[in-house]
């Protein structure tokens, strides 16, 4: 009996005790709630379907490049300073991660900052018709090096050369999607626009070299980047 009544006793101090630990799941629940509402979950169904269908003009103006891809060319804007550009072969891999950076990104952003997303879709939109008119009117083409490694990054250069023509060089795509993507990331938390903005760079570098641009490419690409950029978050960010 007596072990009973202590037994009870004991049972309310242990559950005050056991309370707080709930607390912080709770707040966390809280909180990704308020993210979420921020995102295309939080919107009213008409604006879900005008995003939705925003995020199908974006999937499908980005698969417009592949048709483009060929020559023959018009520009060739090597200068004296692109010749003097060695292969650094590990900045292949910054190269190839932009696909899987942008689409971490978008998905992020529709879920959590809807109009950031609206804002990066349309600043990409912008770049890559832009960027087709060059491509179909003013054809640019790079003279890509005879690489001699064999190691496994000089290898998955040779593969990038192989899955894309040596032409829709100017402006740098690359570039300009990359330099959109760490713009948005920096209006969404400085904290992680500065780590996307570092890795960015790093994308940037990584068409010189690697030899898939030349450096007029890479300065057409963020001249365009910002004039895009500067267009969607005036017209659609603050909405």
């Amino acid at each position: 009996m007596g072990r009973s009544r202590l037994s009870r006793a004991v049972h309310p101090a242990l559950l005050v005790r056991e309370r707080p630990r709930a607390a912080p799941w709770r707040a966390m629940t809280a909180w990704l709630r308020a993210q979420l509402r921020r995102g295309i979950l939080g919107e009213r169904w008409t604006v879900v379907v005008a995003t939705l269908l925003l995020l199908a003009a974006w999937y499908g103006t980005s698969l417009l490049y592949a048709p483009l891809n060929h020559g023959p060319n018009r520009i060739f804007l090597r200068t004296p300073l692109d010749r003097g550009i060695p292969v650094v072969p590990v900045f292949v891999i910054p190269y190839i991660s932009l696909t899987p950076y942008i689409a971490v990104t978008m998905a992020f952003l529709l879920l959590f900052r809807v109009r950031e997303f609206r804002s990066a879709a349309v600043a990409m939109i912008i770049a890559w018709l832009v960027s087709y008119a060059f491509y179909l009117f003013l054809q640019s083409y790079v003279a890509r090096p005879a690489l001699t490694g064999t190691d496994p990054l000089t290898s998955l250069i040779r593969t990038v050369y192989a899955s894309d023509q040596p032409y829709n060089d100017f402006p740098s795509l690359h570039t300009s999607l990359s330099t959109i993507v760490a713009v948005h990331w920096w209006r969404v938390d400085r904290r992680i626009g500065a780590v996307a903005g570092s890795w960015t760079v790093l994308i940037v570098a990584s068409t010189v070299l690697i030899h898939q641009h030349y450096l007029a490419d890479v300065g057409g690409g963020l001249v365009l980047a910002a004039a895009a950029s500067a267009v969607s978050l005036r017209w659609l960010a603050r909405r």
